[in-house]
């Protein structure tokens, strides 16, 4: 019995997640009396129900609307509106780059116009990094030369008399390491964000 009532109250929270997750662009003040307004009529009709099943639950969830519907009722706009392009926009943003930019820009142009991610995640989107993979892997691929450069030697004397030389030397092994810590932040940092993307827009089509 008592498993069962943890069932239950799982799907309940799954059902009210989804509520928060659909209300997310709301300012907290409004968001919050909604989501408690909702809980309390879940709460009340299991009270009625003796004894409850997942029959009852999922219908009640069922009853009490569509995430997406209820968005709708508050003023905001669909996230499903434009599914396609929400789904594309994320890969646009890592790989768009390596189409001479216009991909990259395009990926940038429909994230901003999506309602599924918040201003952070879109700003943080366009700034790591402008280009995304393909920018980064062009920044990695200058920063590798870098270290292993040639330095030129330093030699004194006069004009066909070299009295003495000694080699500048290169970048030291804390140098090396660091600009290899750099280089994979420069890759890992936008496949972070797409990762991130991703799993923003699969929440809010769940």
């Amino acid at each position: 019995m008592r498993s069962s009532e943890n069932h239950h109250d799982r799907l309940v929270e799954e059902y009210i997640a989804r509520i928060h997750q659909a209300l997310r662009d709301l300012p907290r003040e409004r968001r919050d009396p909604i989501v408690e307004d909702i809980r309390e009529h879940i709460r009340t009709a299991r009270a009625a129900m003796a004894p409850e099943d997942d029959a009852q639950i999922r219908q009640l969830l069922d009853d009490m609307g569509d995430p997406n519907a209820i968005r709708a009722e508050a003023g905001l706009p669909s996230t499903t509106r434009n599914g396609w392009a929400d789904r594309l926009a994320p890969w646009l943003i890592l790989f768009g780059g390596f189409v001479f930019i216009v991909g990259w820009l395009a990926g940038v142009v429909l994230l901003w116009n999506s309602s599924v991610w918040k201003t952070g995640d879109k700003v943080l989107a366009t700034l790591i990094w402008p280009g995304g993979l393909a920018a980064a892997l062009y920044a990695a691929g200058i920063g590798m030369a870098l270290p292993v450069s040639v330095q030129p030697s330093a030699c004194s004397g006069g004009p066909g008399i070299v009295t003495h030389c000694t080699s500048q030397p290169g970048p030291g092994v804390f140098h090396v390491i660091a600009a290899i810590l750099v280089l994979v932040l420069l890759i890992a940092a936008p496949i972070v964000v797409n990762v991130r993307l991703i799993r923003i827009y699969h929440r809010s089509v769940a």
